[in-house]
């Protein structure tokens, strides 16, 4: 955008009656530029040295403002700026603004998906002379982030010190032994990523509700299959059934050719679902949340099917047939 443009938007988006000064009107525009632009250079001539930006949990000064730019200018390389309407009163100066791009570079720990950023927000800056020396920020966090996939009060392990995790976390092998008592079924999880099929073995899935009827899976950030995931608008769900353990031992790797195994066809939205498995569906993506190195993906179901067939099932680190399970009984129980 240059300079006539963004003096042209400003004029048509301010209300009538709320004419600004030549240095407001300044000052609007080189805002647009720097974040529009990247011409974060502007900002040593529209910031005092001693500048502060204030938001909801974080200060930033000039210095930290610029590479902030830079970096949302890295991930979203097609950002615009635009000002809906600003108000001016003595040294004070209010702007409502809203921005938009497309995440091409990894972000908040996310993968390049092509997925639409949309935010909105407003500053309220403090002016001295013909510069700012303060401004104070707010934005709708949840409907910019929840769009890439990172809901509002995530926190990630990068958010924490790494003392305060050591202190109220249990060590892993502890945990992973816990987590092995348990017996869950088997899934594969895929999706569609331009036509060819993507997937891999989950036993984090969970049904959610059923009216709605929701569910989610867990996924860990570095799979091959997760970036797809997060770009998809759906996602294919298939409970593997008893005499598919060689089919949950491909899903299992990294293997680039997982499908040319196994026998799939495409559910109604796109997503493949395994043939021979014990249950399928495919799944519209609802929610993301992220925590550390894994995501939650919440989903509606829109599609499902089964067989009479038993499921496979795991624990303790082995599968099992789980149509061949004994009933417990109370003489079963320890000390019995």
């Amino acid at each position: 955008m240059t300079g006539a443009e963004s003096e042209a938007m400003i004029a048509t988006a301010l209300p009538a009656g709320h004419d600004l000064s030549p240095r407001a009107r300044r000052i609007v525009q080189l805002v647009q530029r720097a974040w529009g632009e990247g011409r974060v250079d502007l900002l040593d001539e529209l910031l005092t040295e001693d500048f502060v930006r204030s938001g909801r949990s974080s200060q930033m000064s000039r210095t930290d403002l610029k590479a902030s730019i830079l970096d949302m200018r890295r991930a979203f390389p097609d950002l615009t700026m635009a000002v809906d309407r600003a108000v001016e009163l003595g040294d004070e100066l209010a702007i409502s603004w809203r921005s938009t791009g497309t995440l091409m570079d990894t972000y908040l720990g996310l993968p390049p998906t092509g997925r639409q950023f949309s935010v909105s927000g407003a500053t309220f800056s403090k002016l001295r002379g013909e510069q700012i020396e303060s401004e104070w920020v707010v934005y709708d966090r949840r409907g910019g982030y929840v769009s890439l996939g990172v809901p509002l009060g995530t926190v990630t392990a990068s958010t924490r010190s790494r003392g305060t995790a050591d202190r109220i976390g249990v060590e892993p092998e502890t945990l992973r032994a816990l987590h092995r008592k348990l017996v869950t079924g088997v899934t594969v999880v895929t999706t569609d990523a331009s036509g060819e099929p993507r997937g891999l073995a989950v036993n984090a899935f969970s049904s959610v509700s059923l009216e709605p009827p929701l569910i989610l899976i867990c996924v860990q950030k570095n799979s091959s299959t997760y970036s797809h995931l997060l770009a998809a608008s759906h996602f294919g769900v298939s409970i593997l059934s008893a005499g598919q353990m060689e089919v949950a031992n491909v899903f299992a790797t990294k293997r680039p050719d997982k499908f040319a195994h196994v026998g799939w066809r495409r559910g109604p939205h796109g997503s493949p679902l395994l043939n021979g498995a014990c249950a399928r569906m495919e799944v519209e993506l609802q929610d993301t949340l992220h925590a550390s190195t894994h995501t939650i993906f919440i989903g509606k179901v829109m599609f499902a099917d089964h067989s009479e067939a038993a499921p496979l099932v795991y624990s303790q680190g082995a599968f099992f047939d789980g149509g061949a399970l004994r009933p417990a009984s109370v003489t079963d129980a320890p000390g019995s």
